[in-house]
């Protein structure tokens, strides 16, 4: 059954107001904690990748998951400030893998400075990330360092699997571990630390989890919709969207050769952006009906994410869980 959660009589200024507070504090610790950095040799390369420009989704995400069991947002900013920077860290290493020269509208760490220090700053990034989550306590310190190795097993998924190995399965596993799990990580520890029961601990690590694999849903669906070019940049590192995925297991073998074809043409003009072929494989994506079915996967993840904190006790921030989760499907 659907669960529904509403901010009634005008509340939603309320959540709009709390979201941008909050990463507002966020981005003020975030600026206390680098310029503590600054007899670090590489300071400079952290400072430009942890301060540039962020959604700050899964500091959010520990601090109302902390508030949402009662805990107190000033006992767990330091531990919201750990998954920051190993999302930073993560940021600055894939910018690497893919060969992007741009992030968030700027040069990324490795094209501004070296590759060297671009490994170096995402390197530094993640040991930050593990000593400030160290105060928590063994619990916590383990779910953040498993989430790393999560996110490098995940992301060597991505880039070793082809099309013809793809499946369903494959790709939820492989986003389970790449995208949701910092996003479950952060939401499970937000509420430990919040000193939540243990029932609704496992609550929000289930939210985190489905969140996570919405937004990445949502990413997809935004990169085919949106920003058609990207695709071909997409594949030409390995990382295949559930859409592709749907849709080559759905298609006929003619169907399948024409877009083996449409993608060999794309892979041999590296470099280039082909932008007939690109839509060629758009339009055979679209008319499979799988952008459809990858709109009905996010629905289904956004919907068990409500679900999943329906027992917690009814706040004003399990409110705004629910409205940030409601708030994902208009994203872009």
């Amino acid at each position: 059954m659907k669960q529904e959660f509403s901010l009634k009589n005008g509340k939603e200024y309320a959540f709009k107001s709390y979201i941008s507070e909050t990463k507002s504090l966020i981005d003020s610790e975030l600026s206390k904690f680098v310029a503590k950095l600054s007899e670090l040799n590489i300071h400079p390369q952290i400072e430009y990748s942890v301060l540039s420009k962020g959604k700050r989704l899964r500091p959010l995400l520990t601090i109302l998951s902390a508030e949402s069991v009662g805990g107190n947002r000033d006992k767990v900013m330091p531990l919201a400030l750990a998954f920051e920077l190993m999302h930073a860290a993560t940021l600055v290493h894939d910018d690497i893998i893919d060969q992007d020269d741009t992030r968030r509208g700027k040069p990324s760490v490795h094209k501004k400075w070296s590759m060297n220090d671009a490994i170096l700053t995402g390197d530094a990034l993640i040991g930050l990330s593990v000593d400030l989550a160290s105060s928590y306590g063994e619990t916590i310190l383990k779910t953040v360092a498993q989430s790393a190795l999560e996110l490098c097993d995940g992301e060597h998924m991505d880039i070793t699997f082809s099309l013809k190995m793809a499946t369903e399965e494959w790709y939820f596993r492989k986003i389970n571990k790449k995208s949701a799990s910092l996003f479950r990580a952060a939401a499970y520890c937000g509420a430990l630390a919040g000193r939540g029961a243990p029932s609704e601990v496992k609550s929000l690590s289930v939210f985190g989890e489905n969140f996570g694999i919405a937004y990445q849903l949502k990413d997809d669906l935004l990169d085919l919709m949106q920003k058609e070019n990207r695709i071909l940049r997409d594949l030409e590192i390995g990382s295949i969207p559930l859409p592709l995925v749907h849709c080559y297991n759905k298609c006929k073998p003619r169907e399948r050769e024409q877009i083996e074809n449409r993608l060999q043409t794309l892979m041999n003009r590296k470099g280039t952006i082909d932008n007939e072929t690109t839509k060629q494989i758009l339009r055979i994506i679209r008319q499979s009906g799988s952008i459809d079915y990858c709109e009905k996967k996010l629905d289904d993840h956004l919907n068990q994410a409500i679900v999943s904190i329906s027992t917690l006790k009814d706040t004003e921030h399990k409110t705004y869980l629910a409205e940030m989760t409601r708030a994902l499907k208009t994203w872009g």
